[in-house]
């Protein structure tokens, strides 16, 4: 097979009814098959995903000032998280899994039946779009959520105040939420790739990525290799933007990308780590 046969079975998988994705779904589907389709399997995924995603930044919470090649990329550097308040944001976080999370996963474990898995893999077209597609609505769904509970004094005393308990966010800090905020991201997590009628791979990676990027708005640090630094023209905000709404709070509502906040006139300039300029 020449060069050009090569690159029109590429664009065929793509964009046509072959995935690339076809054998990892095949291989999921054959062995993970009874994990996958038990109603858990999601809760299970983005648990595991927060923890796990959480220890790099974590790590460099730890040792970053003892690391001058970390420490150039922190965004409030004279601010480092304390064994205290690491601590206080890891037992809210427990708590929240043990009272909230896991009761809602053992009902849809008993309610919910098993759930089909279809056949065929999504497209690499359809995974980037139904991603994209459920990042955009959730920023929407939360901006207006975000806005509301900081513009009336008993939304944002009753549910979020204990969220800005910390002007200068860390890893830790993207779930230590009230309840109700973290009911409420949930339900938005769960229901979006069922609106939009995603493929199962879809939804998963849209979960995964969706944690991956919280905590990275949440921790502290504008790496070279952050997502605003990867997606171009400005439009993603970042970490940078997500400390400055810790900063002045009535700011930057947006959890991710940043024309909700330049349409709305909430949008406020931030220092990027000059590290990365």
């Amino acid at each position: 097979m020449d060069l050009a046969d090569r690159s029109v079975d590429l664009w065929t998988r793509c964009s046509g009814n072959t995935s690339l994705l076809q054998p990892l779904w095949d291989s999921l589907r054959l062995h993970y098959g009874d994990y996958l389709r038990s109603p858990l399997f999601p809760i299970v995924l983005t648990v595991l995903s927060y923890f796990t995603l959480c220890l790099p930044f974590l790590a460099c919470d730890i040792i970053g000032d003892r690391w001058a090649w970390i420490q150039q990329f922190k965004i409030q550097p004279s601010r480092r998280p304390t064994a205290t308040t690491l601590l206080h944001c890891a037992g809210i976080t427990l708590y929240n899994h043990v009272f909230l999370v896991l009761p809602a996963s053992v009902a849809q474990w008993v309610w919910r039946p098993p759930v089909d898995l279809p056949d065929e893999a999504p497209t690499m077209l359809e995974l980037v779009a139904g991603v994209t597609g459920n990042l955009l609505l959730f920023d929407f769904q939360y901006f207006i959520w975000h806005l509301l509970h900081h513009r009336i004094r008993w939304l944002y005393v009753t549910f979020h105040a204990i969220h800005h308990n910390y002007s200068s966010p860390f890893a830790l800090a993207t779930q230590c939420l009230g309840g109700w905020e973290l009911v409420t991201v949930g339900f938005w997590t769960t229901l979006n790739p069922i609106i939009l009628r995603c493929h199962l791979l879809t939804t998963w990676t849209f979960m995964v990525l969706h944690v991956y990027v919280s905590i990275e708005d949440h921790c502290g640090y504008d790496f070279p290799w952050s997502t605003s630094r990867l997606v171009p023209f400005g439009i993603y905000g970042g970490p940078s933007k997500h400390d400055m709404h810790h900063q002045k709070p009535n700011t930057n509502f947006a959890p991710h990308f940043s024309h909700w906040d330049k349409i709305f006139g909430t949008h406020a300039e931030f220092i990027i780590s000059p590290a990365v300029k």
